[in-house]
């Protein structure tokens, strides 16, 4: 789980489910491993078969800015980030929301 209220937590679901339904999205850092202070930020990457568009990470970025959090919320792309960072990340997260693939049931 992650180091946040449970109202926080409805507001960072209803965003994500909002701009990234698509994807799954992992929190990882100090609000995962519990080493957090109430000022820490929460650290999340999006994981999507392809790249985000810059447009749509921006929105994402601007929609927490303008939420009620009292913290900041750091939002990468898993495509965009090194290896490296990745197995990085692989060592400690949670995942927050499970991607909602589209499905076509037109048969």
């Amino acid at each position: 789980m992650i180091n946040v209220a449970e109202h926080e937590l409805k507001t960072i679901l209803d965003i994500l489910t909002k701009h990234v339904n698509e994807c799954e999205v992992r929190a990882f850092g100090s609000r995962v491993t519990g080493t957090n202070k109430d000022s820490s930020d929460l650290d999340l990457v999006v994981v999507c078969d392809k790249k985000l568009e810059i447009r749509q990470i921006g929105k994402l970025r601007e929609a927490f800015e303008e939420s009620s959090l009292n913290f900041t919320v750091d939002v990468l792309d898993w495509q965009s980030i090194t290896k490296e960072f990745q197995k990085n990340i692989e060592k400690s997260f949670y995942v927050l929301k499970k991607a909602n693939k589209k499905t076509n049931n037109n048969w």
